[in-house]
Order: C-alpha cells, then sequence, then structure tokens
C-alpha cells in the first residue's frame, strides 16, 4: 500500500509541473489539463477536508490544511484560470513557491523516514 503522504507530495508536484508548462504553453491536451486538475483539486480537498480538519492540532494536520489550500487554488490555475479574481493571478509566482515549498517538506519527511 502506498502511503498517503506519498500520493500527496506526487499531486504537489504534478500540479506544480503542470501549472509552469501550461504557463509556457497554451497548446496542452484539454484531457491531460482536466485530469491532472481534478487529480490535483481532489487531493487539495481530501487534505483540508479530511486529514486536515481531523489533525488540526497536529504539525501534519496544519500542514495538510495548508497544502490543500494551496493546491486548490493550484486546481483553479490548471482547469480554468479565468474563474479567479485579479488579485488571485498576481500572486500565482507566492502561490507555486508555497506549493514547492510543501512538497519539498513532504518529499524531506518522507525520504528521512
Amino acid at each position: 500500500m502506498i502511503p498517503m503522504g506519498t500520493v500527496m507530495t506526487v499531486c504537489m508536484f504534478t500540479g506544480l509541473v503542470m501549472t509552469i508548462l501550461l504557463s509556457l504553453t497554451k497548446n496542452f491536451p484539454k484531457l491531460l489539463r482536466l485530469l491532472v486538475g481534478v487529480i490535483v483539486l481532489a487531493a487539495g480537498l481530501w487534505n483540508v477536508f479530511w486529514y486536515g480538519v481531523q489533525h488540526f492540532t497536529e504539525f501534519w494536520g496544519l500542514a495538510a490544511l495548508g497544502s490543500g489550500v494551496i493546491m486548490n487554488l493550484t486546481a483553479l490555475y490548471i482547469l480554468q484560470v479565468s474563474w479567479l479574481p485579479n488579485v488571485v493571478h498576481r500572486v500565482k509566482p507566492l502561490v507555486l513557491l508555497l506549493l514547492l515549498g510543501c512538497t519539498l517538506l513532504y518529499a524531506i519527511k518522507i525520504a528521512s523516514l
């Protein structure tokens, strides 16, 4: 069985790469964009509403809440960027930097186990 932290790390990394690729090129297969966007959104929602809420007083619960919110924003960048207000467009580099930080936090911790 694959640990959930590993699944979250892969989802965060995939969302990060897809968002960067979409920034570089607009000619991307719609089905792949939809598939990755839905997976990242589902993982972000799980992080926030399942793990994060149940473990709110623990470090990894707070990490799940934060990374889940960032993953949900990233999923919207992938799925339908026009739904987002202008202020969210302007903070996109910060959101991606935070997502990279969360990805590294999860990956380093998993590698040290």
